[in-house]
Formats: structure tokens, sequence, C-alpha cells
């Protein structure tokens, strides 16, 4: 009888160090993530106030800030238009695989033609960087490229304009 307490006893503390040492794990790794997260480098370009965004950060004069509002239309207008086709390629894509009968060449072409989306899309935003490159002086060339380096580094957090919001590792393409 004796030893069957002893043997529950030392069950006991057993179980409960294996319960503290389980609390003290999440309670570290719960606030060591938020510690992360929080010295994580944010970009934040707000879409409806990007062109006060860069108007702010590059210091563009009033000459310059018209021509960086027409690429940034061209650039919303394109850019809009292929995450839509983006968005619906993904729903079909989802739909087959969905479906009762799968058709690997449907989503063979549907993850094509989101490839090539995705590649456009990449493209466009070089082109926007181009332009608002050639209306910079040297000095807001080296701010914008280190503003588009943050955007596009897939170290760093990045808030892209709307709902997009991409926590850590981007698409590495």
């Amino acid at each position: 009888m004796f030893r069957n307490i002893k043997l529950l006893s030392w069950l006991v503390v057993i179980l409960l160090v294996t319960n503290i040492a389980t609390v003290a794990t999440v309670f570290y790794h719960t606030h060591a993530g938020r510690e992360e997260r929080d010295n994580k480098t944010e970009t934040n370009v707000p879409g409806d106030q990007r062109t006060r965004f860069f108007k702010e950060q590059l210091k563009l004069t009033d000459d310059q800030l018209e021509p960086f509002r027409e690429a940034n239309r061209r650039y919303n207008r394109r850019a809009r238009g292929l995450t839509d086709d983006m968005s619906g390629q993904r729903l079909e894509m989802l739909n087959e695989l969905f479906s009762d009968s799968v058709i690997r060449e449907n989503l063979e072409g549907n993850a094509q033609k989101i490839g090539w989306d995705h590649k456009d899309l990449k493209m466009a935003t070089c082109d926007f960087y181009l332009e608002l490159k050639s209306i910079c002086t040297d000095e807001q060339k080296e701010k914008l490229a280190v503003i588009f380096q943050s955007l596009l580094n897939a170290d760093e957090r990045v808030k892209l304009p709307g709902n997009q919001h991409r926590n850590g590792k981007q698409d590495r393409k």
C-alpha cells in the first residue's frame, strides 16, 4: 500500500512539472511571437492615400505630382484588373477541385493563367517603379528604392493597398 502511495505521489509530481513546463512554454512562445511581430519592419502604403504617402516620403514637388498621379492611376487599373483575374481563376480552380469529376487539364490551365497574371502583376510593379524613378531626383531615387525594397522584400511584413496583408514571407517567383 505504501508503495502504491509513493508511486502515485511521484506520478502527481511528474504530471505537475509537465503541466507547469507546458504552460511556461506556451507563455514564452506567445510572448516571443508577439515581440517578433512587433520588431518586424512594416511598410504601410495605403491604397487610397498612396499619392499622399509618396508625396510625403519622397518630398515630391508640384511638378512631379501630376506625372506621379498618372503613373499611379495606370498602375492601379492594371494591377486591379490582374488581381481580379487571378481571383476569378482561383475561384474556378476551387470549383474544379470541389467538383465530382475533376479534370486535371482544367486545373493546369487555371494554374498557368494565374502564373501569367502573377508575372504580369510583378512587371506592372516594375514598370510603376521605373516610371516613378524617371520623375525623381537622385535623392528621391534612393528613398524610392528603399520603399520598393521593403515592399518586395520577402523577409519583411508588408501591408499592401486594399485588404491584402502579408505576414512574414511573400511569394517568391
